[in-house]
């Protein structure tokens, strides 16, 4: 009798760990603030790698003056962001140092053991079923709109891409796409 509840025991056990730790997995991805990030493609001829989507944030950050020309965005990808706004619409997105993240309500932090590595604030990606992958494919490539996801910020500050929208762009966002248009084809 006891060498069956100890053989029961080596099957049970184990399915019961593995059972909690999904439990537990699972429960942690679902905690944290949402925000809705406006992205885009970064590389048009390959937007969907299998049936991952990837893409680049377009963080709504402060212009910037570099060393180069003039007022430039996302030079180097950002290690700490403080997020700001009312969850889930984000307003700014400001580069913070280490030592200002007590100041900061909502930091957003790289994960250095992500698919990225530091770049995890610049660039993303989150698998969609094969169903959606020709759809939204087709929506990153039209430029009248605006790709937007849903990504999740855990209290660690790292974030995780939830789901994607897509909606038309405003007037002032074609504006804008426009003159960026002519600058950089007139010389």
């Amino acid at each position: 009798m006891k060498a069956k509840v100890a053989r029961l025991a080596v099957v049970v056990l184990p399915v019961i760990g593995l059972g909690g730790l999904w439990a537990w997995s699972d429960h942690l991805s679902r905690q944290g603030t949402e925000w809705d990030v406006a992205v885009r493609g970064y590389d048009p001829r390959d937007l969907l790698r299998g049936h991952y989507v990837e893409f680049t944030y377009d963080w709504p950050e402060p212009e910037r003056e570099e060393e180069l020309d003039g007022p430039t965005r996302l030079i180097e990808a950002p290690r700490l962001l403080c997020l700001h706004g009312d969850p889930p619409e984000l307003e700014l997105a400001e580069r913070i140092e280490e030592d200002s993240l007590a100041d900061c309500a909502h930091p957003a932090r790289a994960n250095p053991a992500g698919v990225y590595g530091y770049g995890s604030l610049r660039r993303g990606r989150f698998y969609v079923g094969q169903d959606r992958a020709r759809e939204i494919d087709d929506a990153m490539r039209d430029r009248d709109q605006r790709g937007i996801v849903r990504i999740r910020q855990r209290d660690d500050g790292t974030i995780t891409p939830v789901s994607i929208r897509f909606r038309p762009l405003t007037a002032a966002e074609i504006e804008e796409r426009d003159r960026q248009s002519e600058e950089t084809v007139d010389p």
